[in-house]
């Protein structure tokens, strides 16, 4: 090999190093929960910071189903095999030879609080998964509400699965928050569509 074929070997090696530097970052699948809770005579719902979430989670690459499943954000594992990444939950299904990891991921800049003049879903939380997706979630609180007087209530659960209901005296009014609350996941890009729609 001569001296200039040498040059073009190492051109193209270079070539080659640089593109791999320039590939952006492989990115997690991330769902965003959509929510819209049936309001009486509150101007605002949300969910408070560390809430304990309770989700029915899919096998990613399988048939399997794990009902009841608990993600505590403050609750942080250390993800197997990785480089210091740590996950809010871990689980194995069935034939994967991998654990799954499903952790919560702040978002003020997409997530919000419903509002009394929502007509649709709003994206409440955001979760980067591995292995399994989010398929149901089970709300049981304590959540956030507060009325047409400006009261605010930070207890609001559904006990012996019955709708939270309450009067507050400031405004005079009867409160309730249904505990049936409307509600799906989806992709991060679908979210942020959702909700550039709803602002125009």
């Amino acid at each position: 090999m001569d001296r200039s074929e040498r040059t073009r070997v190492k051109s193209r090696a270079s070539r080659r190093r640089l593109a791999g530097a320039l590939e952006p970052p492989l990115i997690m699948p991330t769902f965003v929960l959509m929510a819209k809770a049936d309001l009486e005579g509150c101007v605002k719902f949300w969910v408070p910071e560390g809430h304990v979430w309770h989700f029915a989670l899919k096998q990613a690459a399988g048939p399997e189903t794990r009902e009841g499943v608990e993600v505590d954000p403050d609750e942080e594992q250390e993800v197997p095999n990785s480089k210091g990444a740590t996950a809010n939950l871990l689980l194995k299904f069935p034939g994967d030879k991998h654990a799954s990891y499903m952790k919560y991921i702040p978002m003020p800049a997409l997530t919000r609080a419903q509002t009394a003049d929502d007509t649709e879903m709003v994206p409440i939380a955001v979760f980067e998964c591995r292995g399994l997706e989010p398929v149901r979630w089970t709300p049981t609180g304590p959540y956030c509400v507060q009325s047409e007087g400006g009261v605010e209530y930070n207890e609001v659960g559904f006990k012996d699965d019955e709708d939270w209901c309450e009067y507050d005296e400031k405004s005079e009014t009867s409160l309730m928050v249904g505990k049936k609350i409307a509600h799906e996941f989806v992709t991060l890009a679908e979210a942020e569509k959702r909700v550039k729609r709803m602002q125009k």
